[in-house]
């Protein structure tokens, strides 16, 4: 018995550890973006992708997006606005409300993708059922 309990032990430190780092990668993403290191940004942002596993990114895709837009990369910044839209349920309201969202991006891939838009978006309502 005292192994069985020994052993969550061990295992809820190491989610512990991972999801700790998980939060340092993403935070440290985000301070490259301030400082307008985009190229750094986007190595941490897509290494926090890759480890964060089932997460809701639908956040992270945006800020993803925000870095390439302000590099000058702006069909890459589409294309992480169109995996927000269909992994994570972008939404149209979210293109003019989110926080997040570069205005001039918002109104960049709005333009872009309007007539593809519930395309996208029916993909990610498929997911669901």
């Amino acid at each position: 018995m005292k192994k069985i309990i020994y052993t969550f032990v061990i295992l809820f430190i190491s989610q512990l550890n991972f999801a700790n780092e998980l939060d340092s990668i993403l935070s440290k993403a985000r301070e490259f973006g301030k400082q307008k290191n985009y190229t750094e940004a986007i190595k941490a942002y897509e290494s926090y992708i890759k480890n964060a596993g089932d997460e809701n990114l639908k956040e992270v895709f945006v800020e993803v997006a925000n870095c390439y837009f302000l590099d000058g990369k702006k069909e890459v910044a589409v294309k992480y606005i169109k995996r927000a839209i269909t992994k994570y349920g972008f939404t149209e309201d979210e293109f003019i409300y989110s926080t997040t969202l570069n205005q001039d991006l918002s109104e960049y891939a709005l333009s872009i993708i309007y007539d593809d838009y519930f395309s996208l978006r029916k993909q990610y309502l498929a997911t669901l059922n």
